[in-house]
């Protein structure tokens, strides 16, 4: 339901719910198996080797929404052939070996041993190597409230997969297979904190949004008519005043001087002349003017403080709480009930 809600309604939402799809059957998959129960099942399921896929599901999921694209992404379908080409040779075999569909010949069987070995191996290695391609993609997103929750994702799934590489190792050392119960169990967990943590950012960006549609229907005051001395600071607070540069939390003194094209010392020079403080004050105090103008408005009641500071710009609750109580000497809630 939050995956695929309206906010939530995009393609690269989709990829987690297919990892945690895939997830859950391997799960229901595995408990049949240590239960001895439902060997049909286990039979259909055991087809497809799941191992190969969730880990690329997973990985499109951070690459897509790391890099914030929604583009086509045919480069990175070649991920999928080791699930495509290994079922497809499993299944050959299965049709055969389990369900006695037709016969193989002597020299097929012979190699059948070694390719579950290559298969245990490869259930080693793949998930891993994926696992580092996600967080190369996660950790080179830009410091933001959604990079940290994309890091406890991968984080929590990371010690899933690495959980189930320790049991298939040991199958891979030892020929025997360990019941899955505890990985079953962390996945179950997973699963639930998922949907407690989903909730706790759907709240947040259907507030964000709902705000962000409301300042939008809102008629624009007339901008600020005072002669600066600078024509160029002048651009600066018709960019905040029109354009709102200051709600973008990755707003940089660099992205600012390059739409001025001017360099990065003299935009600071030019603020520093007309206003005394920095550019990271000078614009933060944007944001806390407007989040003040927000929390003294009857209109945005019903909004939390946090999704206030986040649409205002602030990348985190630490940094809208410190900024705020920096400028106001009160914090959010203090300021609202004064």
């Amino acid at each position: 339901m939050i995956l695929f809600s309206k906010f939530f309604r995009s393609k690269n939402n989709k990829y987690l719910g297919f990892t945690l799809l895939i997830i859950a059957v391997v799960g229901i998959n595995n408990w049949f198996w240590d239960i001895g129960s439902n060997p049909e099942i286990i039979s259909f399921l055991d087809l497809f080797l799941w191992q190969f896929l969730y880990p690329t599901t997973l990985f499109i999921f951070f690459y897509r929404t790391s890099n914030n694209t929604s583009a086509n992404t045919h480069r990175l379908k070649i991920f999928y052939l080791p699930f495509v080409i290994l079922s497809i040779l499993n299944i050959f075999l299965s049709l055969s070996t389990t369900f006695q569909l037709y016969d193989l010949p002597d020299i097929v069987l012979n190699y059948i041993p070694l390719f579950y070995k290559v298969i245990s191996f490869l259930s080693i290695i793949f998930p891993i190597y994926m696992i580092v391609l996600s967080y190369k993609y996660t950790l080179a997103k830009k410091n933001s409230l959604s990079k940290k929750w994309l890091k406890y994702l991968l984080a929590f799934l990371s010690l899933i997969i690495l959980f189930g590489v320790l049991l298939e190792s040991y199958r891979f050392l030892f020929f025997e297979k360990l019941p899955l119960t505890y990985l079953s169990t962390f996945s179950s967990i997973f699963i639930y904190w998922l949907t407690y943590k989903g909730m706790y950012q759907f709240k947040l960006s259907n507030d964000q949004y709902e705000i962000r549609e409301i300042t939008k229907r809102e008629k624009k005051k007339p901008i600020n008519s005072v002669n600066y001395k600078s024509s160029h600071f002048k651009k600066i607070v018709f960019l905040i005043e029109e354009d709102k540069i200051h709600h973008n939390p990755n707003l940089s003194r660099d992205s600012v001087a390059e739409q001025l094209e001017i360099s990065n010392s003299y935009l600071s020079q030019i603020i520093k002349e007309n206003t005394s403080v920095n550019f990271s004050d000078y614009i933060n105090s944007h944001r806390i003017k407007d989040v003040k103008l927000m929390l003294k408005d009857p209109t945005f009641d019903k909004y939390s403080l946090l999704s206030i500071g986040l649409e205002c710009g602030f990348n985190s609750k630490t940094s809208f709480y410190t900024n705020f109580k920096k400028e106001t000497g009160l914090t959010p809630k203090e300021y609202k009930n004064k």
